[in-house]
This record gives C-alpha cells, structure tokens and sequence, in this order.
C-alpha cells in the first residue's frame, strides 16, 4: 500500500464513527478531527520505532514510509 493509500485508510477509519458518536454534520469537523486521530496514531508509530539497526539484520526500519503517510495525512 502506498503511503497516499495508508493515509487515506487511516483517516477514513478514524472518522466512520466520528460523527455517529459526537453528533456532528460538519464535513470540515469530520475530517479535521479524523486527521488529528490519524496524525496522533502515525505520531506514536513513528516514535515506536526503530531508526536504525546497528545489527545489519534482516530487520529493517519502516520510518520513511510512516513519515510520507504523515505528510499524506497533512495534505489531505
């Protein structure tokens, strides 16, 4: 999945329930709040996890591609 497709993913599932639950007919409401949802779950990805591997294992970082959804997110 693209980071444009994994952006737009996670703001579409951070905001099908948004306006059920808070009563809100705004689509600017909807999609500011499902973007900040989505920025503060790609925000925690990114801390979580490892920029680097000191060990040249087969194990590798995925933080280039969670900063491109971040900025996904943000242009959406």
């Amino acid at each position: 999945m693209t980071p444009k497709e994994k952006a737009k993913e996670l703001v579409d599932k951070f905001g099908s329930n948004y306006p059920i639950i808070c009563k809100i007919d705004s689509r600017n409401m909807y999609m500011s709040e499902s973007k900040h949802c989505a920025l503060i779950a790609v925000d925690y990805i990114i801390t979580s996890n490892p920029h680097s591997n000191p060990f040249n294992t087969d194990v590798h970082s995925t933080m280039a591609y969670w900063l491109e959804v971040k900025q996904e997110i943000e242009k959406l």
